[in-house]
């Protein structure tokens, strides 16, 4: 038994449409299921445009320093700074130095002098340390290093408050420690 052209042409009418009919099938079964999908679809790119053309609105790529996710109206006032650079700081007593990291971690080790305020506690921790910090005061923020961001969200975070001088130590606890200079544990550092 053979199919003729004008039965196979019908067939493969029908299976190009069934997509196409499902579509319709849930849209006509389901209305208000489409019209939401629609309102979310305008609000992002609604949203998407409103973030592109503000000027503080969020970088979706790096930012210069490679930083992400950081608000372009905080990328020239939150500062990075280096091992070095916050070691004279350290030295001349000029900055409070703040630890990020959870509990745990300051506990085994930190930059002597160094306080606590752990980013991932800051809703709870918030009123507390802004009463602790002086708010024309040089903070040196620092996490765990690397791809960690707990000292930058702290940065914007504090300078959403109102503080002056936020400055992030780049590579954060890793580069302390790397460049040898002095934690509780080893005060006088390690040679390098």
């Amino acid at each position: 038994m053979t199919i003729g052209k004008e039965e196979a042409g019908a067939q493969a009418a029908e299976q190009a449409q069934a997509p196409a009919c499902i579509c319709i099938w849930a849209i006509a079964r389901f209305p208000y299921l489409a019209r939401a999908a629609a309102l979310v679809v305008i609000a992002l790119i609604a949203a998407a445009a409103y973030n592109a053309a503000n000027p503080l609105g969020i970088r979706w790529t790096l930012s210069p320093d490679g930083r992400v996710g950081l608000p372009r109206a905080f990328e020239s006032r939150l500062q990075q700074i280096s091992a070095a650079e916050a070691l004279a700081l350290f030295r001349g007593g000029d900055a409070i130095f703040v630890d990020s990291r959870d509990e745990k971690d300051f506990e085994e080790d930190h930059v002597p002098r160094a306080i606590n305020l752990p980013m991932r506690k800051w809703a709870q921790l918030e009123k507390g340390a802004t009463a602790r910090l002086p708010k024309d005061a040089k903070l040196v923020l620092y996490c765990y290093g690397g791809a960690c961001g707990l000292s930058t969200r702290m940065g914007k975070r504090l300078l959403e408050l109102g503080y002056q001088h936020p400055l992030v130590l780049r590579r954060g606890w890793a580069e302390w420690t790397e460049a040898g200079l002095p934690t509780v544990q080893k005060p006088q550092g390690k040679p390098k």
